[in-house]
C-alpha cells in the first residue's frame, strides 16, 4: 500500500486517490498527510487551535478528461501561488460545489464568499487565496480547452460565485455532480465515461457563457509556451527562434518567462531529459526502446550528445535505466495528483 492510502487501482475504482485519513490515529500526522496531498494544488496552513477531526476526507477520481474530487477539510487557509502556477504549467479550471461550511476567496481584484449550495470558479492559472473554518465540497478540475468556444472567456470568471438555485442549468449541474459522487464508486469504465461526458456537456452549458476577453497575462503566456514545448519536444529546432515565431515574442519577454528555470535552453533540455527518463524507465508503457530511438524522440541529433547530457543530469548511462528507476521518473513529473492534472 502506498503512503496514506495512495493510489487504488482495483477493477472498479481504477485511478483513485483515497488516503483514508480516518484510519490515521494521530491528529497531527493526519493533518500533515492532508497538507502533503493537497499541496499539489494549494499551499495550505492550518489553524493551530483547530484539531483535525476524523471527518477530514479526500477522494479523487481520475476520469481521463477531468478529475473529480470529494473533499472535506478542517479550518485552514490556502493559496495558489505564482511559483506553483508557473512550475506546474497547467491551464485548467476548477469548479467547486460547496456542500458544507463557508469558503472565503480573495485575490488582487476582490473577494468572494461561497456558502452551502454555491458554485465557485477558479482559474488555476491565476492567484487566489482561500480561508475556511471547516468545509466540504465537490470539485472538478477540467482543462480549459474542454470548454469549447468559450476558452478565452473563463479567465474573466475567476473567483466567481454562483448559487446553484439561481438557474435551471446550475441546479442540473449540482444534481449531476452529487449523483456522480454516489455513482463513481460502483460505476464501471463505460459508465464513468458516460458520466464524464454528461458533466462536461452540462458544465459547458452552465459555466461557459461568460464575458471578458482572452486572458493574456504573463502566467498564461508561460503556460501556453510550456505546453507547446512538451508537445513538440521531439523537434531539434525547438528553441528561442521557434518559440518567438510561434508566440510572437521577442527574446527579452521570452527569456523573462523562463528566468526562474535558468533560461529557455535549460528548461527545454531538462524537459527533454525528463521525457527520456520516463520512456527508458517504462513509465509511458510500450516495449523497451533503443537508446538512439529515445534520443531522437526527445529532440537530440545524436545518441552520443544525448547520452552525455543524460549522464550529466542523472549520473547513469541511458542504457542502464530500467523499471527500477520509475521512482525517479515519476518525481520528474511531481506528485501523483499534479501529474494527473498535467495529463488531462
Amino acid at each position: 500500500m502506498a503512503p496514506f492510502g495512495g493510489l487504488a487501482d482495483s477493477p472498479m475504482t481504477h485511478k483513485l486517490i483515497d488516503p483514508r485519513f480516518s484510519e490515521i490515529e494521530d491528529d497531527q500526522v493526519r493533518l500533515q498527510a492532508w497538507q502533503e496531498l493537497t499541496s499539489s494544488l494549494f499551499v495550505s496552513s492550518s489553524d493551530r487551535t483547530a484539531v483535525p477531526g476524523r471527518d477530514l476526507f479526500f477522494r479523487c477520481y481520475n476520469l481521463d478528461r477531468m478529475l473529480f474530487f470529494d473533499h472535506a477539510a478542517c479550518a485552514h487557509s490556502a493559496e495558489r501561488t505564482v511559483p506553483q502556477i508557473v512550475a506546474q504549467g497547467v491551464d485548467h479550471i476548477l469548479i467547486g460545489l460547496q456542500t458544507s461550511g463557508v469558503t472565503r476567496l480573495t485575490c488582487a481584484n476582490g473577494e468572494a464568499v461561497a456558502r452551502v449550495g454555491d458554485f465557485f470558479i477558479l482559474d488555476l492559472a491565476q492567484r487566489v487565496q482561500s480561508e475556511t473554518d471547516g468545509m466540504a465540497a465537490i470539485h472538478i478540475c477540467v482543462p480549459r480547452r474542454r470548454f469549447e468556444s468559450q476558452v478565452g472567456k473563463l479567465s474573466a470568471r475567476h473567483m466567481q460565485v454562483l448559487p446553484s438555485d439561481s438557474s435551471p442549468l446550475l441546479k442540473l449541474t449540482a444534481d449531476h455532480l452529487l449523483n456522480m459522487r454516489a455513482c463513481l464508486r460502483r460505476a464501471d469504465a463505460e459508465q464513468r465515461s458516460a458520466l464524464t461526458s454528461a458533466a462536461l456537456a452540462i458544465c459547458n452549458a452552465a459555466f461557459a457563457q461568460g464575458r471578458g476577453d482572452p486572458c493574456d497575462h504573463p502566467i498564461v503566456a508561460a503556460i501556453e509556451v510550456r505546453q507547446f514545448i512538451d508537445d513538440h519536444i521531439d523537434r531539434q529546432d525547438l528553441g528561442v527562434e521557434l518559440l518567438g515565431a510561434r508566440f510572437g515574442l521577442s527574446r527579452t519577454p521570452l527569456y523573462k518567462l523562463f528566468e526562474t528555470d535558468g533560461g529557455v535552453a535549460s528548461y527545454i533540455r531538462n524537459r527533454r531529459l525528463a521525457r527520456a527518463m520516463r520512456i527508458l524507465a517504462g513509465v509511458e508503457g510500450g516495449p523497451r526502446q533503443r537508446v538512439s530511438s529515445v534520443a531522437y524522440a526527445c529532440g537530440y541529433e545524436s545518441e552520443k550528445i544525448f547520452s552525455r547530457a543524460f549522464r550529466r543530469r542523472y549520473g547513469v548511462n541511458p542504457r542502464d535505466v530500467n523499471k527500477t528507476f520509475q521512482g525517479i521518473a515519476v518525481r520528474e513529473k511531481g506528485k501523483l495528483l499534479a501529474s494527473w492534472i498535467q495529463g488531462l
